[in-house]
C-alpha cells in the first residue's frame, strides 16, 4: 500500500472534526471527548491484535493469554480515570455524575449528541485501516504480543496530557473557532508524526527483510546441517526437511519465536527450511541469495 496513500487516508479521517467545528459547532468538550475515546478504541484493536493472529503451536496462545486479561484491566483503567479527567473538567455538569465512572456511563448519551457518532466511526475506520496497511505490510499478526502491549502507552500519555492542556487553553479563550481548529490540526500533524515513526520501527521487520545474505546463509548450514532440531539439549533426527517442518518440536519453535518477538529470525529458518526442501524435491541452489534452480539448469 503506497504511503502517500496511507498518509492521505490518515488525514482524510481525522479531518471530520474540521467539519464538525465549522458546521456542527463543535466545542472542545466534544473534540476533547473524541480524541479520549480514540484512546479506547486503539485499545480495543490493540487488544484484538494480541488475539486474532496464526497460532502455529499452543504454546503460542500463552503471551496472549496472559497479557490480554493485564491490558484490559490496565490500560481498561488507565483511561477510564482519564475520562472522568474529561468529564468532570470540561463536561460543565452536563452529565449524570458517577464518580469514577462518569466516563463509561456516559460515552452512549455523548455520541447521540452533535453528529460524534459519525466521529467515533470514523476513528473505528482509521484503526481498522491501520490494521489492514500494517498486515499487507508486515504479514498478518506480525507484531508480537509484548511490543503491542506497551505500544500505546507511548502515544497515550503524550495526547492526554497535549489534549488537557489545550482543553484549559481553549476554555481560558472563550472557545474561539480559530482554537479548535488549531487543536484539530495539531492532534492529525500528532498522528502523522507517531504514524511515520511506527513505519521506522517497524520496517526491519517486514518480511521482505528478512533475506538469506552469503553470511546468514553460512549460518543456517551450520546450524540445519541435517535434518534435526535440538530440545532440552537433546537432537532429535527427522528423515528429511520436509518432515522436520511438518513436525510439532518444528511448530512449537517457530512459535516461540514468533511470541517473542523473533520474526525475521524465524522467516529465515523457514526459508532456509524451504530451500532445503526444494533440494530434496530435486532442485539445486545458486548464488548467494538462498534461490533455487532445477537440475540441468546452469543458472546463466
Amino acid at each position: 500500500m503506497p504511503r502517500q496513500f496511507s498518509i492521505a487516508v490518515l488525514i482524510a479521517l481525522n479531518a471530520l472534526p474540521l467539519y464538525g467545528v465549522v458546521a456542527w459547532g463543535w466545542q472542545s468538550f466534544d473534540l476533547i471527548f473524541l480524541y479520549w475515546l480514540e484512546n479506547l478504541i486503539i485499545g480495543v484493536f490493540t487488544l484484538l491484535r494480541m488475539l486474532v493472529r496464526p497460532y502455529g503451536h499452543g504454546i503460542e496462545l500463552v503471551l496472549p493469554l496472559f497479557f490480554a486479561p493485564f491490558f484490559t484491566l490496565h490500560y481498561g483503567m488507565f483511561c477510564l480515570g482519564h475520562g472522568s479527567f474529561v468529564f468532570s473538567l470540561f463536561g460543565d455538569g452536563r452529565y449524570d455524575s458517577h464518580g469514577f465512572f462518569d466516563a463509561l456511563y456516559n460515552v452512549w448519551p455523548v455520541l447521540q449528541q452533535n453528529h460524534l457518532l459519525w466521529a467515533a466511526i470514523c476513528l473505528l475506520l482509521l484503526q481498522l485501516f491501520d490494521w489492514i496497511r500494517d498486515s499487507r505490510q508486515h504479514g498478518f499478526g506480525f507484531d508480537n504480543v509484548r511490543t503491542l502491549m506497551v505500544a500505546p502507552y507511548r502515544r497515550i500519555v503524550i495526547l492526554h496530557i497535549t489534549i488537557l492542556a489545550s482543553g484549559f487553553a481553549l476554555g481560558a479563550l472563550e472557545e474561539p473557532v480559530l482554537g479548535l481548529l488549531i487543536l484539530v490540526v495539531l492532534k492529525t500533524g500528532f498522528d502523522v508524526y507517531h504514524w511515520h515513526k511506527d513505519e521506522q520501527r517497524e520496517g526491519g521487520d517486514t518480511p521482505g527483510a528478512a533475506e538469506l545474505s552469503p553470511e546468514k546463509l553460512e549460518q543456517m548450514h551450520a546450524r540445519f546441517a541435517e535434518p534435526e532440531i535440538e530440545v532440552n539439549g537433546k537432537k532429535i533426527q527427522f528423515e528429511n526437511f520436509q518432515a522436520l517442518k511438518d513436525s510439532t518440536q518444528f511448530r512449537m519453535l517457530t512459535g516461540i519465536m514468533r511470541m517473542v518477538g523473533r520474526s525475521s529470525e524465524y522467516r529465515l529458518i523457514e526459508q532456509f527450511i524451504d530451500m532445503k526442501i526444494a533440494e530434496e524435491n530435486g532442485a539445486r541452489p545458486f548464488g548467494e541469495s538462498g534461490e533455487v534452480a532445477p537440475v540441468g539448469d546452469s543458472g546463466k
